[in-house]
Parts: structure tokens; C-alpha cells; sequence
């Protein structure tokens, strides 16, 4: 697993956990840098000497400590990433919506239960017969049939 103050280059990460004093913790959540948030690095860590970012549409400084603190996963270009089905995702794998096919009606019912760009992704459970899954995203569980599930392009994130 890679830490924010292992970025030494500018790039899109998205973050999988965030560990350290509970001051902290809970000043990042107040803030909304919470799991699945999605970080741009403009200016790596150089030297441990912190870095710049970009988290919803502000520009932050990070100290190399705080950096620290906040564990990510690289996010590649969707173009460049390999895409799969939804319901060919195995359990408890974390991945990123990338986009969303299929006839409109049911594309935007899924965007309005909370399945849009960039979203992180888990399949928490299935049931016994394959049909429905429940997903966790956003701090919620959503229930879906594997139809709708295989019109969801994702890109698993390595949080190895």
C-alpha cells in the first residue's frame, strides 16, 4: 500500500484509507478527504517536503507527516485502463466506475442511486443464486440485479 508522501510525481489518486492520531482523522473527514475521495497531485514529494494538491476544486499543502497518514491508490487514465464488467468483479475488490452503457432510462437511474464517474466500488455480497449484488459506495449499500451490473465499466485499484 502507497502513501500520499510517496508521490513523487503529479498524478490522480484516489484515497483507501487514511490511518494516524484521531485529531487528524477526523479534521481530514471534517474536510470531506475521506476513503474513495479521489486527490490530484500537482507537485510531488521532494526531499520530504510536503506537497501540493488539489482536493475538490482547492489547491492544499501537505507536510511530508500528514502525507503519511493518507494511504492511496494510483488512478490511471480510463483510455489507458483495462475495463471490465461490474458483475465479472470478485468480492471485496475495490474499483472505479468508469462508464456506464446501456439504455438510458436504466444508465441514469444508476447515476441518480450514486453510480457516476469515479465512483470507488465494492461488491460486499451476492446472492446465492448470482442475482442481486450489494455494493458498498459512498458509505452506503445499494442493492442492484447482475443486468444492470454488467452495463457498469470499472478499473480495479490496487490497494496492495
Amino acid at each position: 500500500m502507497q502513501t500520499l508522501a510517496m508521490a513523487k510525481h503529479a498524478g490522480k489518486f484516489i484515497i483507501t484509507k487514511i490511518q494516524g492520531e484521531k485529531a487528524l482523522s477526523r479534521r481530514l473527514s471534517e474536510i470531506g478527504m475521506t476513503r474513495g475521495k479521489i486527490i490530484t497531485v500537482l507537485s510531488g514529494n521532494q526531499a520530504d517536503s510536503g506537497l501540493v494538491i488539489i482536493f475538490q476544486g482547492q489547491k492544499l499543502a501537505l507536510n511530508a507527516s500528514m502525507a503519511a497518514c493518507i494511504y492511496v491508490a494510483s488512478v490511471s487514465n480510463p483510455a489507458q485502463a483495462t475495463l471490465t464488467s461490474l458483475a465479472k468483479v470478485k468480492l471485496h475488490t475495490p474499483c472505479l466506475v468508469a462508464k456506464i452503457t446501456g439504455d438510458k432510462a436504466v444508465r441514469q437511474r444508476l447515476m441518480d442511486m450514486g453510480l457516476t464517474r469515479n465512483t470507488l466500488v465494492t461488491i460486499d455480497k451476492v446472492a446465492p443464486l448470482g442475482d442481486p449484488l450489494e455494493l458498498n459506495l459512498r458509505g452506503y449499500k445499494l442493492s442492484i440485479r447482475n443486468f444492470e451490473a454488467q452495463s457498469i465499466l470499472v478499473q480495479e485499484v490496487d490497494v496492495s
